[in-house]
């Protein structure tokens, strides 16, 4: 009879997983917040309103079934493009890419980037394990350029969170998020982007991916 290891064995190794991302396009209105485009929405009426989000996710559902685990090895988002708006008044853009083994939340995302936080940084209920990986962007405007009419964002600080922790989940969640304090009626776009993840899909002992599970 075939061992667990015989029986997985063509699943485990190395993986390229990837994940595009549309690219963006809306209006800003004070009673609706920015418009929906290509699968992007807003947040609830409240400091949300001037976000819009992504979500999608990987399907790990095969792996889980057969008790791997993804073990992460690098994560890049690649958005060759530009970040622009037709606001003279040059506010500032945030940027967040994440990659998480937990469904996360517009609303919550807000709140807690406005007191400097992050998901799994303190003071946020996202455990810093599940944050597979995260990239955080302020982007500003620059007058260098001369640009007239539709402005264009350059990042001005960029830093990395999240843990890279191995996990054991269905689902692997993709999320772009990004918060632009615009007057009403303005337009942003956001480049197209693509998420890839390297990773190393093993399969543990009974005890260790057991208490990988109860973790994740």
């Amino acid at each position: 009879m075939a061992t667990k290891k015989e029986e997985t064995r063509a699943l485990t190794g190395e993986r390229t997983l990837s994940k595009d991302i549309p690219y963006y396009k809306g209006a800003y209105l004070t009673s609706t917040g920015w418009t929906g485009h290509n699968g992007w929405f807003t947040g609830a009426p409240g400091p949300a309103y001037q976000a819009v989000m992504y979500e999608t996710y990987w399907d790990l559902s095969g792996y889980e079934l057969d008790d791997l685990t993804l073990v992460p090895i690098a994560a890049t988002v690649q958005d060759p493009g530009a970040y622009t708006s037709d606001d003279d008044g040059t506010p500032i853009m945030i940027v967040l890419d994440m990659i998480s083994q937990e469904r996360l939340d517009i609303e919550d995302i807000t709140r807690n980037l406005s007191i400097e936080n992050v998901p799994s940084m303190p003071t946020t209920t996202n455990d810093w394990n599940n944050i597979t990986f995260g990239q955080y962007r302020l982007m500003m405007n620059t007058a260098e350029f001369n640009e007239v009419g539709t402005l264009s964002w350059l990042t001005a600080k960029q830093n990395d969170f999240g843990s890279g922790s191995p996990c054991a989940v269905q689902k692997l969640w993709i999320y772009r998020y990004v918060l632009m304090k615009v007057n009403t009626t303005k337009v942003m776009t956001i480049p197209a982007s693509r998420f890839v993840l390297n990773a190393l899909i093993v399969s543990e002992p009974d005890n260790v991916y057991l208490q990988r599970l109860r973790r994740n």
